[in-house]
């Protein structure tokens, strides 16, 4: 008998009961085993997380990396002794500004427009040029040696703490760097380094002068003349709030300069 016969159910409906149940038992038994049974599901592998390197909290530095850095706390390589103040930086810079306005709106505007001109007479337009090129040479003049901030430079030696540094401005050697920073004509800063030694007390008649160096350091002719006379005030303004200025050592570096002569100048 085939099984496929057995297997439709209007056929093992007409088999006796008995013959139905002998082949239940039998025959589909059978058949359940023959089949491949489904292979249970692997167990998957427990995934492992890839544990990444954590930078450490304190990483140690090269032990140049780590002088630097402490050499870095101290005080800095030039501090500010003097500063003049915002109202009057404000007001020479202001200066020196307008007197360039003028002069090239005299020289380069007004002149040539009342020298092409037959309505005006020929001694207008030199006379405005003249009216406008006299102010600007008397304010770039008279504003040249103002000073606005002074530095000293501190060795490596006094920048090991501030109470080092302090004492080393306090007693400055002949040798001692300073930095003077005063107003170009175009009103941008100019840096003039100098030494202390060098520097002597000066008066004149024309422009206010308060010391000059006596050996000033020489420039290429088109870096123009190097700065040689300086106007400071006694006492150093005491407004800005840097931490690296020092208003009070002003007066001890200017005792230096005392020191040095008196140089009269007319």
């Amino acid at each position: 008998m085939r099984p496929v016969i057995l297997l439709s159910a209007q056929l093992r409906s007409a088999l006796p009961r008995s013959v139905r149940r002998d082949l239940n038992s039998k025959l589909f038994a059978r058949f359940k085993t023959t089949q491949n049974p489904v292979p249970p599901p692997k167990p998957s592998a427990p995934f492992i997380k890839r544990k990444e390197p954590i930078a450490p909290r304190n990483p140690q530095a090269s032990p140049a990396k780590h002088a630097k850095l402490t050499f870095r706390k101290g005080p800095p390589e030039k501090v500010v002794v003097y500063y003049s103040g915002k109202g009057r930086t404000a007001v020479v810079g202001t200066l020196k500004l307008v007197s360039l306005l003028i002069f090239g709106v005299s020289c380069f505007l007004l002149a040539p427009a009342f020298a092409s001109s037959d309505e005006h007479p020929w001694y207008l337009a030199p006379a405005i040029a003249i009216g406008g090129t006299l102010p600007m040479i008397f304010i770039l003049y008279t504003t040249a040696p103002f000073v606005v901030y002074v530095h000293v430079a501190i060795p490596a030696f006094a920048r090991r703490s501030r109470e080092t540094m302090i004492e080393y401005v306090k007693n400055l050697p002949p040798t001692a760097t300073l930095y003077m920073t005063t107003i170009r004509s175009s009103s941008l800063p100019q840096q003039t380094e100098v030494r202390l030694g060098d520097l002597v007390l000066n008066k004149s008649f024309l422009r206010p002068v308060t010391f000059t160096n006596s050996k000033p350091a020489p420039s290429p002719w088109w870096a123009g003349k190097t700065p040689q006379h300086f106007y400071t005030d006694v006492r150093a303004q005491r407004s800005t709030q840097s931490p690296n200025y020092f208003p009070t050592l002003w007066d001890d570096v200017f005792k230096k300069i005392q020191n040095n002569g008196l140089k009269k100048q007319n």
